[in-house]
């Protein structure tokens, strides 16, 4: 099995892996053999809203995981199915002399003066940086400037800590970078880091090899959002088309990646002006989900790497639909056959955790011999619980919420079936013989008939966690087929 090493640069990088996080918590599998993918999130800014809450669920991910197994269960997925590693980083990359320094002082631009005045040198780092420049802190990040970022990130020491995460890098693991293209961070970042890789041999690490010849993707993200103008801000809306038809215009000839994805909306929110730091914590954002679709496709294709013969395959992603709001009906087949069933399964459960799952202790198969010893107190519960809330109540409501609109499912809906939440998605009703005979419920006891069901066959091997996840995952995925025939 291989794994797949992820890079987010910036704060659309962490954006776009909490996205990625909730795919794979619904089950969403990478295809190609690929079982684990290690996440690293790179931004100087480390108190950054969007980079915390995205370690955070990751971690949370990391904790439910590490309780449960496949290999002796009865299906072929599963909700966090794919392992999720941390490389002892807490999911970051601690980047070299940015704590407390400006930027002027990073490049030592006094160190160039001399009592006579400004010597060439100066001069020169005073015509490449606007004092404005100079003046930045660091651990607020570059606000939008590349020309800062790919000054601290080619720093030699922070090069040899990024491939330095590469040591167990194995041929048949894979890289993927993701990125936006009109900030500072991402736009410097990526083409730094790419080339970083691909010059691997160059640097004494044993996997050095299996890094430059590694099948690399990469999905940039154009302008998605705006900002409401601010004139105390150095940040501007108005340049973020500028930055894009310059880094763009580099990016021809300067890449070496075997698959470039691009993602972009022209349905723009505006977001307050925030230069950095907790303040930074945007709304979910459909562009962000696409984007997450990028690395499960490259994940999922058969891209190899030529060192001889480059090729870089583009592809860009697109809706059946161009609607505000979209639902999953909007998006393309493939794309449904990716995610859609994985969604509306994880939603439905996480709706069921939230609220029925404590109604069920008393239920027999809460009683079998497999759910000896546990209780619904455990710490366990209390993380998916928890997913379950992030999931439900805060990243498909921000998808609802933003411009353009993701919306999935009826979240504000006071039905008390929750399959009538699905947006156009019908659910087969109830027939009368059906409730006679007890068949085709509705709502949640429809799960716990099914769960009742499923948890009388022969599952065996299965510890508490594991019988728990299992029944439940094949009860819910016997009641979609049931009412939705999908």
């Amino acid at each position: 099995m291989s794994k797949l090493y992820i890079y987010g640069i910036g704060g659309t990088g962490a954006r776009v892996l909490r996205s990625l996080t909730m795919l794979l918590a619904s089950g969403v599998h990478l295809g190609n053999d690929i079982d684990t993918v290690v996440p690293v999130i790179i931004d100087p800014d480390t108190s950054n809203g969007d980079l915390t809450r995205t370690i955070g669920l990751m971690q949370l991910y990391q904790r439910i995981r590490r309780q449960l197994h496949f290999t002796p269960r009865p299906e072929k997925k599963g909700y966090f199915r794919v392992k999720m590693e941390d490389l002892d980083t807490q999911f970051r990359l601690h980047l070299n002399n940015v704590a407390n320094m400006r930027f002027g002082d990073y490049i030592a631009y006094r160190r160039f003066g001399s009592e006579a005045g400004v010597d060439a040198n100066q001069a020169l780092l005073s015509l490449l940086f606007s004092e404005s420049n100079l003046q930045c802190p660091l651990d607020v990040g570059f606000k939008g400037n590349p020309n800062m970022g790919a000054v601290v990130l080619n720093d030699p020491v922070n090069t040899q800590s990024l491939v330095q995460l590469l040591n167990n890098f194995q041929t048949g693991d894979r890289i993927f970078i993701i990125s936006s293209i009109f900030g500072g961070t991402g736009a410097a970042g990526f083409p730094l880091l790419q080339k970083t890789f691909r010059e691997a041999e160059s640097l004494d690490i044993p996997s050095a090899a299996a890094i430059a010849s590694a099948p690399i993707g990469a999905v940039t993200v154009l302008p998605y959002f705006g900002l409401k103008d601010d004139r105390e801000s150095v940040i501007k809306m108005e340049t973020f088309m500028s930055k894009t038809k310059a880094a763009l215009k580099y990016y021809i000839g300067n890449l070496d990646v075997d698959a470039l994805y691009y993602a972009c909306d022209d349905i723009k929110n505006r977001y307050n002006n925030v230069e950095g730091a907790t303040e930074q914590r945007n709304l979910a954002h459909f562009v962000e989900l696409a984007a997450a679709l990028g690395i499960v496709d490259f994940a999922r294709s058969e891209i190899t790497h030529d060192r001889h013969h480059h090729r870089t395959s583009f592809r860009e992603f697109g809706v059946k639909t161009d609607l505000n709001p979209l639902t999953l009906a909007d998006l393309g087949t493939s794309t449904f056959s990716v995610m859609g069933r994985e969604m509306i399964s994880f939603y439905v459960f996480s709706s069921f955790m939230l609220e029925h799952f404590h109604a069920t202790q008393d239920y027999p198969w809460a009683k079998t011999a497999q759910m000896k010893g546990s209780s619904f107190t455990d710490a366990f519960y209390s993380d998916i619980m928890q997913m379950a809330e992030a999931y439900r109540t805060e990243w498909l409501k921000e998808l609802s919420d933003n411009q353009r609109s993701f919306q999935p499912f009826a979240l504000y809906s006071n039905e008390n079936d929750v399959f009538d939440t699905i947006n156009q998605f019908t659910p087969r009703k109830t027939s009368r013989l059906e409730k006679i005979l007890g068949k085709n419920l509705q709502g949640y006891p429809a799960i716990d008939t099914e769960v009742q069901n499923v948890s009388m066959k022969k599952i065996r091997g299965l510890d508490a966690y594991n019988f728990f996840m299992t029944i439940h995952e094949a009860a819910i995925d016997h009641v979609i087929k049931n009412k939705f025939n999908i």
